[in-house]
């Protein structure tokens, strides 16, 4: 009986296949829903109107925050201000504030994706800045060697669709289904879920009271997610 040579078992071994990570940029890997909030509150409160973590949730002024505004507006009985007018003057604060450069990774981010580049995990983010502002933020967190980032404002969407995830998972070249996605929304929990993505979840103050079924876990901190965790999730054998 012939005994395969060890090259001729190299080169019949099944190839390895990749794994992906995706992510918001400005809402995983930077403090934008903070920031954003921080906005609003500034410019509200120049109108005598005192914001809170309540009513920005109430009223939806995540995006499109016009929309959010011209709600609270009439809540609060200031139908006088012009709540597109108002939009602008917080995006363009917005826009500012999460391009200083005083604007830090997050450290539990960074730390993963360390750990998935040592395991040639891919990683692909998103973002719904404009083109400018993104490529500042990404260049301010040092992360334009590492991650494929994909610009989305142009298409004037609040959040990511499953078409955004798809287009994210096209540019890094990893299909969905090998993809996990970490998001801290149920938005776009939903959108990486129907495009077949795996989906982590790490809310923060804001999104904590929404409904995340079908993610495959919602954790308290991004620090408890590991690359162990995420290949488990892409294992052949794991499904839902």
């Amino acid at each position: 009986m012939v005994t395969p040579t060890e090259e001729t078992r190299k080169k019949t071994a099944a190839p390895s296949v990749s794994t992906g990570i995706l992510f918001e940029l400005e809402r995983m890997a930077a403090p934008g829903r903070r920031l954003l909030f921080e906005a609003c509150r500034k410019v509200l409160k120049d109108k005598q109107i005192v914001l809170t973590p309540v009513l920005w949730s109430r009223f939806g002024l995540t995006a499109p925050l016009a929309q959010g505004l011209g709600r609270l507006l009439a809540a609060v009985d200031k139908k006088s201000l012009a709540a597109d007018k108002l939009a602008n003057e917080i995006q363009e604060l917005f826009f500012r504030e999460i391009t200083r450069p005083a604007v830090k990774l997050n450290a539990a981010l960074d730390a993963l994706l360390t750990e998935a580049a040592r395991h040639n995990i891919k990683i692909g983010a998103l973002s719904f800045l404009p083109a400018e502002q993104a490529q500042a933020l990404l260049a301010n967190l040092g992360l334009q060697e590492r991650v494929c980032l994909q610009v989305m404002h142009k298409t004037g969407l609040a959040g990511p669709t499953p078409n955004c995830w798809l287009t994210t998972c096209n540019a890094i070249s990893i299909p969905a289904r090998r993809c996990v996605a970490l998001v801290d929304n149920a938005m776009a929990c939903n959108a990486a879920l129907e495009s077949g993505l795996r989906c982590i979840v790490v809310p923060d103050e804001f999104t904590a009271f929404q409904d995340f079924g079908g993610a495959d876990h919602v954790l308290e901190d991004l620090k408890d997610v590991h690359v162990k965790d995420l290949q488990a999730l892409l294992h052949s054998c794991s499904f839902r």
